[in-house]
C-alpha cells in the first residue's frame, strides 16, 4: 500500500460539507474523504490485496475527525500488510453477529426465509423441523453440532420404525446447515458426511395394498374404537372410496363440494401438481355412500369450513397430516403396517379385480393417461368413473358388513 501523504485539511471537509456538493477526495494512503448526495459524509480506506483493489469504511464524519481518521487508517493499512482483507473481515463480523444463536432459531430463519411462501405444502417441512429436528438438536448451539449429534437423531427415528422418515429429515437437516454456510454462519455442514445408507436405506417403490380381510379387520376396528374415533373411521373410508390422495381429503373445505349433486372438485392449487399452468379442478364422483359419511362429518363439525377442523385452535385450521396415522397405530386392526398412501393403491387394485377399464381406474386416481392419450384424449369419464366408484363401493359395503365378498354375484347385481 502506498505511504501516506496527508493532503487534507479541516478547513476543506468543513467547507464541502456546507456546500452539500458530493465530492472524494484522497488524503494519501488509499484514506479518501467521500460526500453523497444526500450528505453523508464518511471516511473509506482503499487497499489491495490478492491483486485486488478493494475499500472498507473507516467511519462518518464528523464523528471521526481529520486525525483520528489518519490514526484509524494507518493502523487498519497495518493489518493490511498482514494479509488481513479488512472488508471481508467486517462482513464475517456482521455475519457472526447476524447468526441465529440455536438450532431452533436457525430452523425457523430456514423455514421462514426458504419454504414458508416457497413451496405448496410449507406444513409438512415445519412438521419434520418441529418433530424431529428442534425436538433432538434444538437447544444446542449452531457452531457446537456434531456429526455424532446427527447421527444420533437420524439413529432414533430409524428405531421408532419411520426409515423413510429418517431419510426426509436427514436431507432437511443437510439443508437447514447448508443456509447457515451460505451465510457465514458455520464453515462445516455436520450432515454432510451422511448419506441414506446411514440413516433409512434405499428407499424402494412400495407394493402394499390391503386385502379383502384387511379392509374388514380395518373398518371394524375404528368402529370399536368409540364415538372419538368416528372422525377418522370416516377419512379412512373416504380415502378408500374416493382414491384421494391423503392432503386432498383432510385439507378440503366444505366450499368443494355439492352433496346434492355427489360432485366434489379439488382445485389445482389443491392438486399434486400444485396448481401448474392449464391445470384445472379434478372432479371426484361421490357415491352415495360417501355423501352419507360426508353428511355425517359436516354434523360432526358444525358451523367449521373444513371437513376435518383442527381439535385445537393454531396454526392450523385442518387435521395436522400425520393426525389419521395417529389414529391408525390407536387402534388395535392386527393388520400388517400400511401407510394411508397404501389406501389410494388398494381402491386401485381392487378397482382392476372388479373388471374396471385401466384409463378409467387411472382417471379415477387422477392420474394422466399413457403416452399421447392425455395430450388427444380430453374426456373426463365422469360417469364412467361414478360407475367404477359405485361398483367398488358396492364391494366395501360388503366388507364393511363382515361378510365375505364374490365379485360374480356383485357384477350380476349391478
Amino acid at each position: 500500500m502506498a505511504r501516506a501523504t496527508n493532503v487534507l485539511t479541516d478547513v476543506q471537509l468543513r467547507h464541502w460539507v456546507r456546500t452539500g456538493a458530493p465530492v472524494a477526495k484522497a488524503d494519501g494512503g488509499g484514506l479518501t474523504f467521500t460526500l453523497s448526495a444526500k450528505g453523508a459524509a464518511a471516511w473509506v480506506l482503499r487497499y489491495r490485496i490478492g491483486g485486488k483493489q478493494r475499500e472498507v469504511t473507516v467511519g462518518s464524519y464528523p464523528d471521526v475527525t481529520l486525525t483520528k481518521a489518519r490514526e484509524m487508517a494507518a493502523a487498519m493499512r497495518v493489518q493490511v500488510s498482514q494479509g488481513v482483507d479488512l472488508a471481508q473481515a467486517k462482513q464475517e463480523r456482521k455475519a457472526a453477529e447476524a447468526a441465529p444463536d440455536t438450532v431452533k432459531a436457525l430452523c425457523d430463519e430456514f423455514y421462514n426465509r426458504t419454504i414458508l411462501g416457497r413451496i405448496k405444502r410449507p406444513e409438512h417441512v415445519r412438521v419434520k423441523l418441529d418433530n424431529d429436528v428442534i425436538k433432538s438438536l434444538g437447544a444446542k448451539k449452531v457452531k457446537d453440532v456434531k456429526p455424532l449429534d446427527i447421527d444420533r437423531m437420524i439413529a432414533g427415528i430409524v428405531k421408532r420404525g419411520s426409515p423413510v422418515m429418517a431419510n426426509r429429515v436427514l436431507a432437511l437437516t443437510k439443508d437447514v446447515f447448508d443456509y447457515a454456510i451460505r451465510r457465514h454462519w458455520i464453515e462445516q455442514n455436520p450432515a454432510s458426511a451422511f448419506s441414506t445408507r446411514d440413516a433409512g436405506g434405499k428407499e424402494q417403490a412400495r407394493d402394499r395394498a390391503l386385502t379383502d380381510a384387511e379392509i374388514t379387520a380395518v373398518l371394524k376396528a375404528f368402529d370399536k374404537a368409540g364415538p372419538v374415533f368416528r372422525p377418522y373411521a370416516l377419512a379412512v373410508r373416504l380415502l378408500l372410496i374416493t382414491a384421494v390422495r391423503r392432503s386432498e381429503l383432510i385439507e378440503a373445505p366444505w366450499s368443494e363440494f355439492n352433496l346434492e349433486k355427489g360432485l366434489w372438485s379439488i382445485p389445482p392449487v389443491r392438486q399434486k401438481t400444485g396448481g401448474l399452468e392449464g391445470a384445472k379442478d379434478f372432479v371426484v364422483t361421490l357415491t352415495p355412500a360417501a355423501v352419507e359419511w360426508l353428511e355425517e362429518l359436516k354434523m360432526l363439525a358444525g358451523k367449521n369450513d373444513y371437513v376435518f377442523p383442527a381439535k385445537r385452535r393454531g396454526d392450523r385450521d385442518t387435521l395436522g397430516p400425520n393426525t389419521v396415522n395417529w389414529a391408525l397405530g390407536q387402534i388395535e386392526h392386527g393388520v400388517e403396517p400400511f401407510t394411508l398412501h397404501d389406501l389410494r393403491r388398494t381402491a386401485r387394485t381392487h378397482l382392476a379385480s372388479l373388471g374396471v377399464q385401466p384409463h378409467i381406474a387411472e382417471r379415477c386416481l387422477n392420474h394422466k393417461l399413457p403416452g399421447i392419450n392425455d395430450t388427444y384424449d380430453t374426456y373426463d369419464y365422469l360417469d364412467e368413473r361414478r360407475a367404477a366408484l359405485e361398483l367398488w363401493e358396492r364391494k366395501l359395503l360388503v366388507l364393511e358388513a363382515g361378510k365375505p365378498f364374490n365379485v360374480v354375484a356383485l357384477r350380476s347385481a349391478a
